[in-house]
């Protein structure tokens, strides 16, 4: 039956919309991109790696990001051990060696920015990982400072997840260890075969907090639940989810390994080992943890596109990435996006021991 209408009606047809600020945000509907996700592990898995090797996935801006937050928190702290390493081993034997008392202090101090600014780096990559890779598998990529403004606003939450699941399993593996131990002798690999099969156990049930807090946009403990009831309803999903996680920690290791083998080839082949150039140390340590720094991004990039993939495809839920798109992190300096006031305070700290430990080694 036709829709009759009134001409001398005024009025809206529909009840107004709410106010600005009054409710909370209508939630998007899904796109056809995450309705196309498939749930067959092996599909999904498929599509997730897919996006990992695009040129346009969003993710090399990303990295760079995470990069700079180590070279300017962690680097100074490794520059100023590689000088005071050059500098104690004065003679080919080190029967010269000296290591000034003031220059221990500047370390020391050195360290306290570098574990700061190590453990917001870690947390901001997963964070932004997922905000970038989860804004491209429904179809409506974010830009960087959008990507960066949800990892900042769900820090603390993502924190959180991370130190429950990684007390758990470290508890876990721990006892599982010591439990294998004491019936057979203690053998290295096996040890750690059982520390791997034990985080693969214990996180399974929570491989989807980090994508809940972020997609989701709940807070650490409700994401850990909703976690468990999801895993449960796809055991193999979370299963495939979890060894990519676990499988990420071995792309940082094995790019640790080949990295520090290439500079030691590169160290032998120039002779520099016999008097490497004391003003190369601080730019070449820089760009060795800005390298790392994108590694790690794109080690967590591995263990989040599988999870954001299974997630969208479980709850057709993306919701939690309109915080970005509404506040994205703010351009009104020069500075921003990239430094935060806290992040200027501990950058700032760490130049500062850097530059007053060269002087106390020179001294």
């Amino acid at each position: 039956m036709p829709v009759q209408f009134d001409n001398a009606f005024v009025g809206p047809l529909l009840p107004p919309p709410p106010p600005a600020g009054v409710g909370p945000p209508p939630r998007p509907a899904p796109t056809e991109a995450v309705l196309a996700i498939p749930l067959a592990p092996r599909k999904l898995a498929g599509q997730a790696f897919d996006l990992l090797t695009r040129s346009d996935s969003g993710l090399r801006g990303a990295s760079f990001y995470i990069g700079f937050l180590l070279t300017v928190t962690v680097g100074p702290a490794v520059a100023l051990v590689a000088l005071g390493a050059l500098a104690v081993s004065v003679s080919g034997d080190g029967s010269d060696a000296y290591a000034p008392p003031v220059w221990v202090l500047w370390l020391m101090l050195a360290f306290v920015p570098a574990v700061l600014g190590y453990l917001g780096a870690a947390v901001d990559a997963r964070g932004v990982a997922v905000a970038v890779i989860g804004g491209r598998a429904e179809g409506r990529p974010l830009r960087l400072r959008e990507s960066i403004a949800i990892a900042r606003a769900r820090f603390w939450q993502l924190l959180a997840a991370q130190v429950v699941v990684g007390i758990g399993s470290a508890i876990a593996g721990a006892i599982a260890t010591a439990i294998v131990d004491s019936v057979i002798p203690q053998v290295e690999a096996i040890d750690t075969a059982i520390t791997l099969l034990t985080a693969l156990i214990v996180g399974a049930p929570f491989t989807y907090a980090a994508v809940g807090i972020v997609l989701g946009g709940v807070d650490a403990g409700e994401a850990l639940r909703r976690s468990v009831g999801l895993a449960r309803r796809r055991p193999a999903l979370a299963v495939t989810v979890t060894l990519f996680s676990v499988g990420s920690q071995f792309i940082v290791l094995l790019g640790v390994m080949a990295g520090a083998e290439a500079s030691s080839l590169v160290v032998a082949g120039l002779r520099l080992d016999e008097g490497f150039p004391l003003p190369l140390v601080v730019p070449v340590v820089a760009a060795l943890v800005f390298a790392f720094g994108t590694l790690l991004f794109l080690a967590e990039a591995f263990a989040a596109a599988p999870a954001v993939y299974a997630f969208e495809a479980l709850t057709h839920y993306t919701a939690g990435l309109e915080r970005g798109r509404r506040a994205p992190a703010s351009t009104r300096h020069a500075l921003d996006p990239w430094f935060t006031v806290g992040l200027s305070v501990t950058a700032a700290v760490a130049v500062l021991a850097l530059v007053a430990g060269v002087l106390s080694l020179n001294g």
